[in-house]
């Protein structure tokens, strides 16, 4: 076997598994999103828990809660919505003495300037409130940083926002984000989703890869053959 054939041989070798192994793994998210809507659905038709009653929920689980809002305000900075950039609202609300829970009020669009945060106004009064228990994974990746604005964060994480609002220390703070209703009256726009990527994009990926495979093999065999002729 020649140099030419021997390098083509070796470049097919390593990177035909390789897009076959990409298409296979885009195979399995597609099947992993579709068990995550189905769970999803099965969820949304279950009555709303007071969180009074349980310390722990599934993600997406409908849970309401009676209490107020407080002035406590946290907005996750690079949040983004039909291309607009804005933040996350998380206001804090009080079920207890001492009890509470981050609330997510959906998206609001920010000014011209980063920090040109717009006015978030707190609802006065006791409300009964309804959403689903979100938890948030932790981006490694993320670092937050010092804003001008200490409420603006890169990242919303319960574990730090004794660091915003040292007050708030002492009080048994859920460990689970609750998201409002998008038809809640204190509700911005709903940004929050089950799952970033449909089943479809990924099948659609898989059939790239695998394409994408079957090709590098064809065009190795036709390679071979035209160089023997």
């Amino acid at each position: 076997m020649n140099s030419y054939k021997s390098k083509i041989l070796i470049f097919a070798i390593i990177f035909a598994p390789i897009t076959f192994s990409l298409g296979l793994w885009q195979i399995d998210r597609a099947a992993e999103k579709d068990n995550i809507i189905e769970r999803f659905n099965e969820l949304q038709n279950n009555p709303h828990k007071p969180i009074n009653t349980e310390d722990k929920f599934a993600n997406w689980e409908p849970i309401s809660s009676y209490g107020a809002f407080t002035q406590y305000i946290i907005l996750e900075d690079n949040a983004l919505l039909d291309g607009q950039a804005g933040y996350k609202v998380y206001q804090y609300f009080r079920f207890e003495k001492n009890s509470g829970v981050f609330v997510n009020r959906g998206f609001i669009a920010r000014g011209r300037l980063k920090n040109e945060v717009p006015e978030i106004t707190t609802p006065n009064g006791q409300f009964l409130i309804k959403g689903s228990a979100l938890y948030k994974n932790s981006n490694a990746f993320v670092k937050n940083i010092e804003e001008s604005d200490k409420r603006i964060i890169q990242e919303f994480n319960i574990g730090l926002i004794s660091n915003v609002y040292p007050e708030l220390r002492a009080d048994n703070i859920r460990p689970y984000i609750f998201n409002l209703d998008k038809n809640d009256q204190f509700k911005f726009k709903e940004i929050e989703k089950p799952i970033n990527m449909s089943s479809d994009k990924h099948v659609g990926y898989a059939i790239q890869w695998f394409g994408l495979c079957l090709a590098l093999i064809v065009l190795t065999i036709i390679a071979f053959r035209r160089k023997d002729e």
